[in-house]
């Protein structure tokens, strides 16, 4: 699903240079579960950025279903984003001026899908959100919005989620219950999933976990979930 070869990843200040990453190999199998895990400052949410396409590397290859990203132009990095990847955040980040249902069908209508509507309606119920659907963001509570901003994710059935903290901004019961929908979720629609997380209970249903220390790899282990 996802190959990294040689991956390093730096930014000017001033007149030095800061590597974030560093002699980074990884290799993400399709439908597997993978938890990247690490100190602050580790390098996790730039990794998961250009496993994303999001950002590219200084040096090194992402290979994305053995598309080599790295010569794309924009356009073609933002059409494998939208038609075969999915995003969730700790921030949740759901448009103010548009309904929970607006906010899902998002993806599906970039695509052009004449079935974002109904797509939307059968996620928001698989969330547990039907009767909120014509609510807006200011009207729901965390958790609601993290359970639309999942099923935003999944709407275009992506062929692997990025999640970055996805439970960083709720409180641990509501947290479960995301984690439920997210593993769910993913397990109906046969997805890859990969997570950025500081979430013991998250890393406990992982397939296998990476552990980043200063922007290095430093141990990679399978966890023996199916």
């Amino acid at each position: 699903m996802l190959k990294l070869e040689n991956i390093q990843k730096t930014f000017p200040s001033g007149s030095r240079t800061i590597t974030v990453l560093s002699d980074i190999d990884l290799l993400i199998r399709a439908r597997s579960t993978v938890a990247i895990i690490g100190p602050s400052g580790s390098g996790k949410t730039t990794l998961l950025g250009l496993c994303a396409g999001l950002d590219r590397p200084t040096a090194g290859r992402v290979l994305f279903n053995d598309i080599d990203l790295g010569p794309l132009t924009e356009d073609q990095l933002a059409d494998i984003r939208r038609d075969q990847t999915g995003f969730v955040f700790q921030t949740f980040r759901l448009l103010p001026s548009l309904t929970a249902k607006e906010n899902v069908m998002i993806p599906a209508e970039l695509k052009g899908d004449p079935q974002a509507a109904a797509r939307a309606d059968e996620l928001l119920d698989q969330v547990g959100l039907s009767e909120r659907r014509t609510h807006y963001p200011r009207q729901l509570s965390g958790g609601e919005q993290q359970r639309v901003a999942l099923a935003r994710a999944f709407i275009n059935q992506p062929k692997i989620i990025f999640a970055d903290e996805p439970t960083g901004n709720l409180d641990d019961e509501t947290g479960q219950h995301i984690l439920d929908l997210l593993f769910g979720l993913n397990r109906d629609q046969g997805t890859t999933l990969m997570v950025v997380t500081h979430d013991h209970a998250l890393t406990e249903r992982v397939q296998s976990i990476v552990t980043l220390k200063s922007g290095r790899i430093v141990a990679t282990r399978a966890t023996g979930h199916r």
